[in-house]
C-alpha cells in the first residue's frame, strides 16, 4: 500500500502537533487515503515524518505528526553529467537515476547532443525533471531528492568539477575498465565527491575526450560492448552506487 508522499512544506513542528498541508491534497485523494491512515512525509532534504491523517478537504489535508527523523547526507556525493537526449528518453533516464543515491544531475550540451531552444523550454524541462526527481525519491524511499541542475555546455561542466576527488568519463577506447577503477578506489575517505560524464549517442568527440584529460579526467571503459546513453548511464551509476553504499565486501 502506498503511504509515502513528498511535501513542499518544511515542517518544524514537534510530534503531537497538527498541521495543514496544501501540497498533499491531490496525492491523498489519488491514492484513496482516508482519515486515520498513517503516512510517511518526505521533504527531500533528509527529514522523514510519520503522520496520521485527521482531516481531508478539497484544498488541503490536516495531519497529526507522530514522529520525525532527520537523516544526514551520505559521505560519498555522486554527480552525473548527462548529455541532453530525446525528451521522453531523457525523462525516463532521469526517473531511473533519481531512484539511486545520486546527489545531482547536470544536463550537458555536447557536440553531438541535442540542445534546448530557449529559456522557456529550459524552465519547463527543469520543472518537469524536478517533479520526476521528487516522485522517484518517494518511490525509492530515499531521504534526499536528486537535484536537477540547469543545462551547461561541456567545457563549463569540466570546470565545475575542478575540486572533485574523482572525475570519470565513459570512453569505449579507454584502457581502464570501470570494474578495476572501483576495486582500487578507497570509498572510506571522508567527504568524497565523484563526477561521472556519459556521452551522447555516437559518443564524445576526440576533441572532447582530449579536453577532459586536460581537466584531469580518468577515461573508463564500461564494457566490451557499445551501450546506448540510457544503458551506459544506468550501468555506470548502479555499479558506482553499489560500491559506494553497499556492504564493504560487495566488491569481492
Amino acid at each position: 500500500m502506498h503511504n509515502r508522499f513528498y511535501i513542499e512544506e518544511k515542517i518544524e513542528s514537534l510530534a503531537g502537533s497538527q498541521i495543514v498541508l496544501e501540497s498533499l491534497a491531490g496525492h491523498v485523494k489519488a491514492f484513496r487515503k482516508k482519515t486515520g491512515d498513517e503516512i510517511k512525509l518526505y521533504d527531500g532534504s533528509g527529514n522523514v515524518l510519520s503522520a496520521k491523517i485527521v482531516k481531508i478537504s478539497k484544498k488541503n489535508v490536516g495531519v497529526e505528526l507522530l514522529s520525525k527523523e532527520t537523516h544526514s547526507g551520505n559521505n560519498t556525493k555522486i554527480f552525473l553529467f548527462l548529455p541532453l537526449i530525446t525528451s521522453h528518453i531523457m525523462d525516463q533516464l532521469i526517473a531511473r537515476i533519481c531512484e539511486m543515491e545520486v546527489s545531482g544531475i547536470f544536463p550537458v550540451i555536447t557536440e553531438r547532443s541535442i540542445n534546448l531552444k530557449n529559456e522557456k523550454e529550459i524552465n519547463f524541462k527543469l520543472s518537469k525533471w524536478d517533479k520526476i526527481s521528487k516522485g522517484a525519491m518517494v518511490l525509492a524511499g530515499k531521504n534526499f531528492s536528486t537535484v536537477i541542475n540547469r543545462p551547461v555546455v561541456l567545457p563549463d561542466a569540466f570546470k565545475m568539477t575542478e575540486n572533485f576527488n574523482s572525475k570519470l568519463i565513459a570512453s569505449p577506447s579507454a584502457s581502464l575498465f570501470l570494474k578495476d577503477f572501483l576495486l582500487a578506489f578507497d570509498f572510506n575517505v571522508k567527504n568524497i565527491s565523484i563526477s561521472i560524464f556519459i556521452g551522447p549517442e555516437g559518443g564524445f568527440s576526440a576533441f572532447e575526450i582530449n579536453l577532459s584529460k586536460e581537466y584531469g579526467f580518468t577515461p573508463v571503459k564500461l564494457s566490451n560492448n557499445i551501450m546506448s546513453t540510457f544503458v551506459s548511464s544506468i550501468y555506470l551509476v548502479s555499479n558506482l552506487v553499489n560500491f559506494a553504499f553497499s556492504v564493504s565486501d560487495y566488491a569481492s
